[in-house]
């Protein structure tokens, strides 16, 4: 599905017509010669290896390369204690219910002449048996690199879903509604190493969020919600030391909604740096003010502050990040908002065969009205989930998880609770 992109303005057309020429020279190039590299190197497939690998030879006598294909299958039965009937708002009197989901995942990996592609496709189908409702889910991890010498280098990763519940992780839409919605960020990125010390990137993202229209309820949300963000960056990176950076970064962010009064354009004025404690701990640190426009409702200089720690060990591994600053209202009445946004993953290889992992997000909203002068009612959510997996063998494993989401609001709209079970078996081609 293809959205058009209207970015309305004529103080706008000048600034990305700069920058469209040139992601336009600088992303064609890299994309063009990977795809190259990969017609040139395809090979017709033929058989299969064991271990969920797939392998292929073109011609007779061998010389093929093997297809790092990977495909496995599951299903899940558990109980959800707060299930709604249809696309309708969350409230506390939500019915419990049985839940049955098939889970299929595919990954490919392809790493060759300094290009390394890795993509992942999710699909699932959920039934609450007790209440006549389903979700479906489907979710692609695209993530692409290539390096065309020492110092110059090309990335783009990208994540699009479709999905029912709500998402607690990014700033997406409302968290206490279940509704159909899509939405994608796709990264691309062109990064100079002009000096052994110093080195520019220069990024584009693009980010569209579209709500079903089918029923009245996800029809009001879609008027509210449906919007494409820009955003372009650049930024400057000085080796201070071997472990210390100095970064200084600029943005620029264009929101256009579909049908909502709230269009908009941000200016971002950042300075940070990056530090590593350890070998395998990393601190990213960035802070600034935001300038912020609407189209019909005049301005707001806001703070901003994202901050990353990274720690990668040989049996486990942890990702925090935390930001606050400006962000797209939830709220129908709401204009703007200012968040307070945290989120944690953490795995842990407890022995050869059993693996735990953990994920915390927790937000707090702060809705402004009209100019951001008043308020339109503070928005808190969290979402917990634990989960453990145990291999049996290279193609069989079980799986036992428990998630908890939780919304609370001092608006019109209602807060909720929800606790979910669920076990299930998973099989590796």
């Amino acid at each position: 599905m293809i959205f058009p992109c209207r970015i309305r303005g004529c103080r706008n057309h000048v600034l990305v017509l700069r920058f469209a020429l040139f992601f336009a020279a600088c992303f064609l190039a890299p994309v063009g010669e990977a795809m190259a590299q990969y017609a040139a190197g395809s090979t017709s497939e033929a058989g299969a290896a064991g271990g969920g690998r797939f392998t292929s030879e073109a011609g007779a006598g061998g010389g093929g390369r093997q297809v790092p294909l990977g495909i496995t299958a599951g299903v899940d039965l558990g109980y959800d204690d707060h299930v709604l009937g249809s696309n309708a708002t969350t409230s506390a009197s939500g019915q419990g219910s049985f839940s049955v989901r098939e889970n299929l995942v595919l990954t490919y990996d392809r790493s060759s002449q300094g290009t390394d592609v890795h993509l992942t496709g999710v699909g699932s189908f959920t039934q609450f048996v007790n209440v006549g409702t389903n979700d479906k889910d489907v979710s692609l991890t695209l993530g692409f690199t290539h390096n065309f010498s020492t110092r110059l280098s090309f990335r783009a990763d990208l994540f699009t879903a479709y999905q029912t519940e709500p998402n607690f992780q990014s700033n997406v839409g409302p968290e206490n509604v279940r509704a159909p919605h899509f939405y994608t960020d796709a990264i691309f990125s062109v990064t100079y190493r002009w000096l052994p010390r110093v080195s520019t990137s220069t990024s584009y993202t693009f980010r569209p969020v579209k709500y079903e229209q089918t029923t009245p309820t996800t029809t009001t949300i879609g008027l509210a919600q449906n919007r494409v963000e820009h955003t372009f960056a650049e930024g400057l990176h000085f080796s201070l030391t071997a472990r210390t950076g100095l970064v200084v970064e600029y943005r620029y962010l264009i929101v256009d909604y579909d049908s909502a009064p709230r269009d908009s354009t941000t200016h971002f004025a950042l300075v940070g740096f990056d530090h590593h404690l350890t070998e395998h701990l990393q601190i990213n640190v960035l802070g600034g003010s935001s300038f912020r426009s609407f189209k019909d409702d005049g301005n707001s200089i806001d703070p901003y502050a994202e901050v990353g720690i990274n720690y990668q060990g040989s049996n486990h591994s942890l990702n925090w990040l935390t930001t606050y600053g400006v962000e797209q209202p939830t709220q129908t009445l709401a204009m703007g908002t200012t968040t307070f946004r945290t989120g944690l993953n953490a795995t842990y290889r407890l022995t050869s065969r059993l693996n735990a992992r953990a994920a915390v997000y927790y937000y707090n909203s702060d809705n402004q009205g009209s100019s951001g002068t008043t308020s339109a009612g503070l928005q808190d959510g969290l979402q917990v989930t634990l989960g453990l997996n145990y291999t049996i063998n290279k193609r069989w494993a079980v799986n036992a998880d428990y998630a908890y989401s939780a919304q609370f609001s001092s608006g019109a709209t209602g807060g909720y609770s929800r606790n979910h079970y669920f076990a299930g078996v998973t099989y590796r081609y």
